[in-house]
């Protein structure tokens, strides 16, 4: 499991639970003010990128005002089941309410989240070559991506039960925008034993929904692309917290129950064949120009696309969301200082991938509280992030990473990632302490 943790969403964000958004973790969360919207356009701003593979330094060698690409550090840096992941979220309008024991809110955000895992054996075979696996069958799995980018509109309530418990709900009409999907990824290959070549076995099938596949993509206007009602979907996120005593309080969440089903500029991309591939004569590139060798290498991609027989059809498709678990506990230390854990899990593929993050939250005055975590996360031990939240009624302005030294060295670690937004917050009563008491 260890070796398959995947970049995730937010992780020290739900460490500050004086900005609203933290609802958007866990839809049970009450913030404690009578109303609150966030400044259009910039409420909530998420970028995340990670990989449980080679870090880009590890790829990438450099050879003067060059790079080159380091294929043994590749190989020695990756593990049989590796991940590439992005992540943005950008919230257009944000506002909740507080009305007796409910808490309501509404959100309108465009996301794109990007899922990929791949083999280090065909990694290795890329660039190994086969010479080494005689008469052995080399499996291409894990092999998936998921690429999704879509509109979100979300309605969320949630109810103090007790003095001990909430619990919330958050329903999500969800627009798909663009989307790439691997149904089926199932690739062999066998090296013979004479001549060295490769007997090849293919059950393939990407299913898109591009402007490209559009008949003519360049009538694709950006209203058309952003505003089109077409690819809906629908999901789900559920939440309970439970306050043990005036210390000790706990928090569950479920989110991304749901999917998008995409019936616009539609392509699908199937293979399913058998058959040998002899390779290349090396030979035919002799005396050949620069531009002779382009058209050389251009005629054998179209043979390899033939020998794969790849068939185009349209197809309409359904892609679940990927979705995730939060556990949380946090503990108070005083009136202004709280630690928490939080565990998340990410389920992608059927591949269950967890982090696990420890947070300390600090309320220096009434207007400004830091926090700061630590992270595992992508076989990475060392992610230690901070944050801050800065409350000057009505404005309220925060940020938070995961990796303080991934956003100024994003090339040398494998999880990098920053939340920041402005709310307008309108509180129930002033207070000298965390606004959200769970």
């Amino acid at each position: 499991m260890g070796n398959k943790a995947i970049a995730q969403y937010d992780l020290g964000f739900n460490s500050l639970k004086t900005v609203p958004q933290t609802n958007l973790l866990n839809p049970s969360y009450i913030p404690n003010y009578k109303y609150h919207f966030g400044f259009p356009g910039i409420s909530s701003t998420l970028g995340s990128y990670g990989t449980s593979g080679a870090r880009y330094n590890q790829i990438f060698s450099p050879i003067g005002d060059s790079i080159s690409l380091n294929t043994e550090s590749i190989l020695s840096n990756i593990k049989n089941g590796n991940n590439i992941n992005f992540r943005t979220t950008n919230q257009w309008l944000y506002g909740g309410m507080k009305w007796k024991k409910f808490y309501f809110s509404a959100a309108i955000s465009d996301i794109a989240d990007v899922n990929s895992m791949y083999s280090k054996s065909l990694v290795s075979l890329a660039f190994e070559g086969n010479g080494d696996h005689i008469d052995e069958t080399i499996k291409a799995s894990p092999l998936a991506i998921k690429a999704l980018q879509y509109r979100e509109y979300a309605l969320g309530a949630a109810y103090q039960f007790d003095d001990q418990w909430n619990f919330g709900i958050k329903a999500k009409f969800l627009f798909g925008k663009s989307g790439i999907n691997s149904e089926n990824t199932d690739l062999s290959l066998t090296t013979t034993k004479d001549y060295y070549y490769l007997d090849i076995k293919t059950d393939i099938s990407v299913n898109t929904s591009l402007p490209a596949n559009k008949k003519d993509s360049s009538d694709v206007s950006w209203s058309e692309y952003a505003f089109y009602g077409s690819n809906f979907g629908m999901g789900i996120d559920l939440g309970a917290s439970y306050k043990l005593d005036d210390q000790w309080s706990f928090s569950a969440s479920v989110l991304d129950l749901g999917y998008i089903s995409y019936d616009r500029w539609l392509k699908t991309y199937s293979s399913n064949i058998e058959f040998t591939y002899k390779g290349i004569d090396i030979n035919q590139f002799d005396g050949l120009s620069d531009d002779e060798v382009d058209a050389r290498i251009e005629e054998i991609k179209d043979s390899l696309t033939d020998l794969f027989d790849i068939k185009e059809s349209v197809e309409k498709f359904k892609v679940p969301l990927t979705a995730k678990i939060y556990l949380g506990a946090n503990y108070k230390l005083s009136d202004v200082e709280t630690v928490g854990a939080l565990v998340r899990i990410e389920i992608f593929k059927g591949v269950i991938r967890p982090s696990f993050t420890a947070s300390y939250y600090r309320q220096l005055n009434k207007n400004f509280g830091v926090t700061a975590n630590y992270s595992i996360i992508n076989r990475s031990y060392l992610n230690l992030g901070v944050g801050f939240v800065a409350n000057f009624e009505p404005l309220q302005v925060y940020f938070v990473t995961d990796n303080v030294y991934g956003i100024i060295f994003p090339n040398k670690v494998r999880y990098a990632n920053f939340h920041f937004g402005i709310n307008f917050i309108f509180p129930s009563h002033s207070i000298n302490r965390p606004m959200i008491n769970l």
